[in-house]
């Protein structure tokens, strides 16, 4: 109980970071509640695009600012057979569309290692609400890195899991294909304890191999990172006390960063059609990327979902040379809000997402860990599975976050 009030407690925090946008008013009730039934409770937070029961989940939106779901999402319901108790939604730039959190109804949410600085998106309210210690785990969804992004630049943990892997029913898309349930939380303890609930069984029951990050082949996909000269330096300095390999990925290298627009914003846009009309009431680089969606045609979304296959067969076959791909989640630490208000869909969004679009488009388990620092400021590893291997991948990273003796 005392974590959840802790939570609940911290209303004056998060004035200072607007990570919480809705408090669940019943929250210490159902904490009661569940206690009186022999349940071990523990605060949750969740992206306010991840239906709730009775609590307004407004995308960030104006057009969604008094939608109240009838029913909770798959994962909610989960989380609260197991003892969650949900405190409060997050923000997140406008429908999830977005990798600052800066482009919301309710306005920018700040990173607690910095107040003028974002926390990243578009799960950047919950990253932000675990990095305050508001709640030790919280809910995302990650489309184009909206898990790993905030995670990176808030320095916690973030787990996209592998797609499909978590129920997805209950939660408003964005883009179908590309759309995962994440967890961001403030350390691998809370990430496992989360995904074992709300992971599908088949996942769970799959073998997990113990793997020494000190025998572990680490394998660094050449041309498809990018990073700073400062977190460059730092990543391979990371680097060097483990074993690692170049790995050519020359299919994903060619098309990756023309095959994932064609199909994150076709379905985006085709996602948000019923709304049309009042495209003129969001955010402008939310309406800009919604109508980027409108410019391919249904030849080249055809052909980009093809060539989406041949990538991932690619990375399956690599993936038997390695035990696991890294980079640095993010090329650079978290930029000032100023810098990007106003420009959220420009080169920011190239930039933050350059890194952690191919393990999205491929559907396989990443993990941010905030294992970097430069000028201060955190930046995560970015350790990539093979795909419906999350477990082996979170106990590897957990294994990775420990010191090494």
């Amino acid at each position: 109980m005392d974590l959840v009030m802790r939570s609940l407690n911290s209303i004056e925090e998060n004035k200072k970071i607007n990570a919480i946008v809705t408090w669940n008013p019943n929250a210490e009730r159902e904490a009661r509640e569940a206690l009186s039934t022999g349940l071990e409770i523990f605060p949750i937070a969740v992206k306010d695009n991840i239906m709730t029961r009775g609590i307004r989940t407004t995308l960030g939106s104006k057009v969604f600012y008094d939608f109240i779901p009838s029913i909770d999402a798959e994962v909610i319901r989960r989380i609260k057979r197991s003892g969650g108790i949900v405190v409060g939604k997050t923000n997140t730039h406008e429908l999830a569309s977005g990798i600052t959190t800066t482009s919301s109804v309710f306005g920018p949410t700040r990173n607690p290692h910095d107040l003028s600085r974002i926390a990243g998106g578009s799960s950047g309210g919950s990253a932000a609400a675990v990095a305050a210690g508001i709640v030790p785990v919280a809910l995302g969804s990650d489309t184009a890195g909206s898990v790993r992004i905030p995670s990176s630049l808030c320095g916690v943990y973030g787990l996209k899991p592998s797609y499909g892997s978590i129920p997805s029913s209950g939660l408003y898309p964005l883009a179908p294909s590309l759309d995962h349930i994440g967890i961001i939380a403030s350390n691998t303890e809370w990430i496992e304890k989360v995904f074992k609930i709300i992971a599908r069984p088949d996942i769970l029951r799959k073998k997990v191999r113990e793997i020494d990050p000190d025998k572990a082949v680490l394998g660094i996909p050449i041309g498809l990172f990018k990073a700073s000269e400062e977190v460059e330096k730092e990543f391979y300095r990371f680097l060097s006390g483990f074993k690692y390999k170049e790995v050519r990925l020359e299919l994903a290298v060619r098309n990756l960063y023309s095959v994932f627009p064609a199909i994150r914003y076709s379905e985006a846009t085709r996602t948000f059609l019923g709304i049309r009309d009042r495209w003129g009431e969001l955010h402008q680089d939310v309406r800009r990327l919604l109508e980027r969606g409108l410019e391919y045609k249904a030849t080249e979304y055809i052909e980009a979902l093809h060539m989406k296959e041949a990538i991932t067969r690619e990375f399956d076959k690599a993936m038997k040379d390695v035990d696991f791909l890294v980079t640095p989640t993010t090329p650079i630490p978290a930029p000032k809000i100023e810098e990007v208000l106003g420009r959220e869909d420009g080169e920011i969004r190239t930039i933050l997402t350059s890194n952690v679009i191919y393990p999205s488009l491929v559907g396989a388990p990443a993990i941010s860990i905030p294992l970097l620092k430069t000028g201060g400021m955190p930046v995560g590893i970015q350790i990539i599975g093979k795909r419906y291997h999350d477990l082996e991948l979170i106990m590897f990273a957990s294994k990775l976050s420990k010191p090494q003796t």
